[in-house]
């Protein structure tokens, strides 16, 4: 499945080009309508991510997104600081990475987490079905994404409000051949989306981010995974590619109908 490569890569050159993309918030993008979003997942780990609820008791979000016994999972969550009586909070029971997922690369960046108990469904928490199809995503689909990540590039303060964007699907060669100067020897591979802004805005995902959905003509395809390390709107996002292989693997982990 994708792109298998051995990571030569010296953990110098790691720290330099993801120090700051190792969780990508919305730049630009606007405020979500309250609760428009009851799939959202606000995860508060090793560092801030997102992720997207597809059973009542299991989360996706991308592999790099780390977690510990004090991590919290938060669902139904607007203005995620105050304790909203809509919110529901869980701890997190297992975590489950791809088996392939490699950091140097971001290739297979996808990850399930199961929670302690299982969400109360209601108008402010919902699942999100996976995909019924799973063919690449043309260029040119307008998609959108949300999540709590930083609006500036040059903090690491998570939003305190769900925002949300509009992005363009780009061509995948292309997106590659930015990425093969900015970082020498990464692919993006078939398993992946890229995208930029609308045409005349500057949103884009940064810190904070991660593992939120990709949402294109109402399915979900992608999660976020990540970008420029200066979260530049002039560079593509890339985000990991719901592929067939990916959803099931997903079914045969969390198990269940879907």
């Amino acid at each position: 499945m994708g792109f298998l490569s051995i990571c030569y890569t010296s953990a110098l050159f790691l720290l330099v080009v993801f120090s700051k993309g190792d969780s990508v918030e919305i730049i630009g993008g606007k405020k979500a309508n309250p609760h428009s979003r009851p799939y959202m997942a606000f995860l508060i780990g090793k560092k801030y991510c997102g992720g997207t609820l597809i059973k009542t008791n299991w989360v996706l979000t991308a592999a790099h997104c780390q977690f510990d016994s004090k991590s919290v999972v938060i669902l139904g969550a607007q203005y995620w600081k105050e304790n909203e009586s809509e919110q529901q909070r869980f701890s997190v029971s297992k975590t489950v990475p791809h088996p392939d997922y490699q950091s140097c690369t971001r290739s297979n960046d996808i990850q399930l987490i199961q929670l302690k108990g299982n969400a109360k469904l209601n108008k402010f928490v919902s699942v999100f079905q996976l995909p019924k199809s799973t063919e690449d995503v043309k260029i040119s689909t307008v998609c959108d994404t949300a999540g709590w990540g930083v609006t500036k590039a040059n903090t690491k303060v998570p939003s305190d409000y769900l925002r949300e964007t509009n992005l363009t699907i780009v061509d995948r060669n292309q997106c590659h051949k930015i990425y093969s100067k900015l970082k020498p020897k990464e692919i993006i591979t078939d398993d992946m989306l890229c995208t930029k802004p609308l045409k005349k805005q500057k949103d884009d995902t940064c810190t904070g981010d991660s593992g939120g959905p990709l949402i294109c003509n109402n399915e979900l395809r992608g999660i976020v995974s990540f970008g420029s390390k200066k979260c530049s709107p002039k560079i593509p996002g890339v985000y990991t590619r719901l592929t067939s292989q990916y959803v099931k693997w997903i079914q045969t982990t969390i198990g269940g109908d879907f």
